[in-house]
């Protein structure tokens, strides 16, 4: 190519790339966010969010275990191949918006469906059993079901 001879590249993709990652990353929350009150038959009761604490920072005198880091680590990534959150177009569609805040809501939902299938599943199957004998409900950790009803997702720009 001679000196006079032009070349020109296109680089939007890559601008808006560039735009995406030079943005304050978005911050995913997934657990017991909002009102956290629970109904009780026996007056002043623990709030979902202490009583979510309890069990997940479990000592081993409780039944279950962790119902949001175990259950996420252990099955975000599977979720994220099967929803094609790591696909080719998902990164492709990452750069067209220019904004990683639309990906993060998909990741964020996949995350709070993992919880509340942790709760359907007893853990993914390694929560310890509850005593059966005293429960309506024969599942660790749904008796009211009032803590997996309590699992949302929320997605902030920073």
């Amino acid at each position: 190519m001679s000196d006079s001879e032009t070349c020109t590249l296109e680089v939007k993709g890559l601008l808006q790339l560039l735009k995406a990652f030079k943005e304050r990353p978005p911050v995913a929350r997934v657990g017991i966010l909002g009102t956290t009150s629970r109904k009780s038959d026996k007056g002043q009761s623990p709030t979902n969010a202490e009583i979510g604490a309890i069990y997940e920072f479990n000592d081993g005198s409780h039944p279950g275990g962790s119902f949001l880091r175990v259950p996420i680590s252990d099955n975000l990534q599977k979720s994220m191949e099967e929803a094609d959150a790591l696909s080719e177009d998902s990164i492709k569609e990452v750069i067209r918006q220019g904004s990683t805040l639309p990906w993060l809501r998909k990741v964020a939902g996949l995350a709070e469906g993992i919880v509340i299938g942790a709760f359907a599943s007893g853990g993914y199957g390694k929560w310890r059993p509850s005593n059966m004998a005293h429960k309506k409900v024969q599942q660790t950790l749904v008796e009211t079901r009032q803590l997996s009803s309590s699992i949302t997702s929320e997605v902030k720009a920073s």
